[in-house]
């Protein structure tokens, strides 16, 4: 069942009643005898070729036209990923205007951190937000199990609650599909990557009503640290069952299990050239670890339910519910500065395991009808997250070392010395409507919501509680009008809220940071749909945020305002048949414009680069010999960025080429039918850079060229 709208006439007693019910008599009288039915999205077959798209589902909570949506949405589907050099959410987001989705760098593969337009950005998972314990000891979502990926760029709590300014990253699965189809990838890469992929599905009777998916991996690979391994096996087995046109349940469910979570070195601006220092660059490729706590692992699993209930021909009920265990430990060393005068570094370890179990649920009720010339399709929806997370931290005294002179890495006293412990325990609740209205090219979208989050953090050390208790109202309006030749201009105001924890000097807990944009914009997508192109303009402001008290260094108040104006531009194109490319720009000014820390009023944040952008073009061959084969090259620039708050220093921008080729064999030996030879390769000059710096001790280094040759086999 779906969410794509299509007309049907004989329907029109039953509107006329529902229509009744909800509208006055007079309204429904004047009614279109055309009923708005809900089809299913996943087994639409009017995706256009290349990487342009038709439609999206997360700005609404259900699919809708591109055109008609006011807000600037990026839509990455499976062929892109299939495409490009993709082996994670964070290299599938590369190629999106305004996405930073790589700024720690290596360890991108191993831990997914975006930026939106400068703002952290949320992930969700089929609707439903992605929860763990914060930061490195977080899920990670494997690209391999994905159909699709979409960025919705700026505030959306008017319908998915408290969150970043950023915006939402909505990874949707494969689902089980009638069409049968079997797939085994083998694939080789340089760092000793080795690893089996296979995605199967079909119908398990014949009636097909009863669906299966099976994707699963194992991987093992090196990484361009010495001494650093990562592995992963995964399985994500999936049913649905659709007994009829009405009605359609599906389960997914995953394991996985990282045994392995690579290392990643984080140097000081001073040992990686950024500043000044007589003793010259490290060299990024050593290990500046102790190889004997390099073993963070990680375990993870979830079970979700999708249920789809079309109660009438215009009335849809749809209820989502997952549950999700993450399990992982990290044991890690980082390093911190220079000692001074002296060519030793300092460095501090950590030990810190974590275990969260998390509960989310989303309940809709969709109504589609029309008021006279008005077209609705009304979304009533209740959500509902609770979840318990643990944490403990054990840290070392700092050590001096020499990473000149082996073995490079410091050792450390085999007991830390000091210890945080804590549990969180939530709830949070949301009640959100909407209502797409439809007026000859008019389309307004009308969006609210409102929220209740508990959070109770338990201090396990000293047996207190501290509290954060909070509630907020969420908006967004857009309106869009669409010219019969493909342009849409739109504008849209939508905001954001986000709890706070902590208190200020006087024991007062923080309220919410609270976002709010204004776009501007407009879209042109040809009557195909293999041609989109996206522009806007934007102003994003988040007010009440945390800064340092200069009266109190212990303490924060909460009196920072940052703002971000820019430019986004994305395009997705075919040419011919043979010929796709995209074009992505995003200009963006991020600026403190409100701190009682003088040192940072004004100054840029870290990690946003003002300029940013990529370009990718790949041809694929119908000639004997050579059918289907394709060749594709893309290049990405990344900006100047401020390696600090205060902006005493920058990390340099950097040019990165990538390339990827495929042959199907059967074009030159017709008996290996379905089995097709690739080859990507990421950096491919080599090109050494910096990602990102947060301060003067802590930078992560870019990734370095990424080779792999795969082997893939459909039957």
């Amino acid at each position: 069942m779906n969410n794509f709208v299509s007309k049907n006439s004989t329907l029109s007693t039953v509107s006329m009643l529902v229509c009744t019910l909800l509208y006055s008599n007079t309204a429904c009288m004047a009614a279109k005898t055309d009923v708005l039915v809900v089809t299913s999205s996943e087994n639409n077959n009017d995706s256009p070729r290349g990487y342009a798209n038709k439609t999206q589902f997360t700005a609404t909570k259900g699919s809708a036209s591109l055109l008609e949506t006011p807000q600037f949405v990026s839509v990455i589907k499976r062929e892109q990923m299939d495409t490009l050099p993709s082996e994670s959410i964070s290299q599938a987001l590369r190629y999106s205007a305004g996405v930073t989705s790589e700024k720690f760098g290596a360890f991108g593969n191993g831990i997914d951190f975006s930026k939106i337009r400068g703002f952290d950005a949320d992930y969700y998972l089929d609707g439903l937000r992605v929860i763990g314990n914060s930061g490195i000891w977080g899920p990670q979502i494997d690209s391999w199990t994905l159909n699709s990926i979409e960025a919705v760029h700026g505030p959306s709590s008017a319908l998915y609650g408290q969150g970043g300014a950023g915006g939402v990253i909505n990874m949707q699965s494969r689902r089980p599909s009638v069409n049968e189809s079997h797939q085994i990838q083998f694939q080789k890469g340089n760092f000793d990557n080795d690893s089996i992929k296979f995605d199967t599905t079909g119908a398990l009777n014949d009636s097909e009503t009863l669906l299966y998916r099976m994707d699963g991996l194992a991987l093992s690979t090196d990484s361009q640290i010495n001494s650093s391994k990562q592995s992963r096996y995964l399985l994500a087995p999936s049913l649905t069952w659709q007994p009829n046109e009405k009605l359609s349940l599906t389960v997914l469910s995953q394991y996985q299990r990282d045994p392995h979570i690579g290392h990643y070195n984080t140097l000081p601006a001073q040992a990686i050239g950024l500043l000044p220092n007589r003793n010259g660059k490290l060299d990024f490729t050593q290990n500046y670890s102790d190889p004997r706590h390099e073993q963070s692992e990680r375990t993870q699993w979830s079970i979700t339910s999708l249920i789809d209930y079309q109660i009438t021909p215009f009335i849809t009920f749809k209820q989502n519910i997952r549950y999700s265990d993450v399990d992982t430990h990290i044991k890690r060393d980082f390093t911190r500065g220079f000692l001074a005068g002296d060519q030793r570094l300092t460095a501090v370890y950590q030990d810190s395991p974590s275990h969260s179990k998390t509960w989310v649920a989303d309940n809709q009720l969709i109504y589609q009808l029309d008021t006279g010339p008005i077209r609705h399709q009304l979304l009533f929806g209740f959500d509902y997250q609770t979840g318990k997370l643990d944490k403990d931290w054990w840290g070392s005294q700092t050590v001096s070392f020499d990473p000149w002179v082996k073995p490079h890495h410091p050792e450390f006293r085999p007991y830390p010395v000091s210890r945080t412990s804590t549990t969180q325990r939530f709830d949070r609740y949301g009640v959100y409507l909407q209502d797409q209205l439809s007026w000859q090219q008019w389309d307004l979208l009308l969006s609210g919501r409102y929220d209740w989050s508990y959070l109770n953090t338990d201090n396990n050390l000293t047996n207190t509680t501290q509290k954060n208790d909070t509630s907020a109202w969420s908006q967004r309006v857009g309106l869009t009008y669409s010219f019969e030749s493909g342009f849409s201009p739109w504008v849209s105001v939508s905001d954001s809220f986000d709890p706070v924890l902590g208190t200020d000097a006087e024991g007062k807990p923080f309220i919410p940071t609270e976002s709010k944009q204004t776009e501007l914009g407009i879209k042109y997508q040809n009557q195909s749909g293999d041609l989109m192109v996206s522009l806007a303009a934007y102003e994003l402001e988040q007010k009440n945020v945390t800064t340092h008290n200069p009266l109190n260094p212990d303490y924060y108040n909460q009196t920072g305002k940052i703002r971000s104006r820019g430019i986004d531009f994305e395009s997705r194109f075919a040419i011919t048949t043979s010929l796709n490319m995209m074009l992505n720009y995003a200009y963006t000014d991020n600026k403190i414009t409100q701190s009682q820390d003088l040192s940072v009023l004004n100054k840029h944040p870290v990690q946003v680069p003002k300029h940013s952008g990529s370009a990718w073009v790949d041809y694929r061959f119908h000639s004997p010999y050579l059918e289907g084969a394709l060749v594709g090259v893309g290049v990405r620039y990344l900006g100047a960025t401020w390696g600090d708050n205060t902006n005493t220093f920058k990390v340099p921008a950097v040019w990165l080429g990538d390339v990827s080729a495929r042959y199907q064999m059967d074009a030159l030996i017709p008996e290996l039918t379905g089995m097709e030879l690739g080859v990507t390769v990421s950096n491919i000059t080599n090109n050494p850079y910096v990602a990102s710096c947060t301060s003067s001790t802590y930078c992560s280094i870019g990734t370095n060229r990424t080779l792999f040759a795969t082997l893939n086999y459909y039957f």
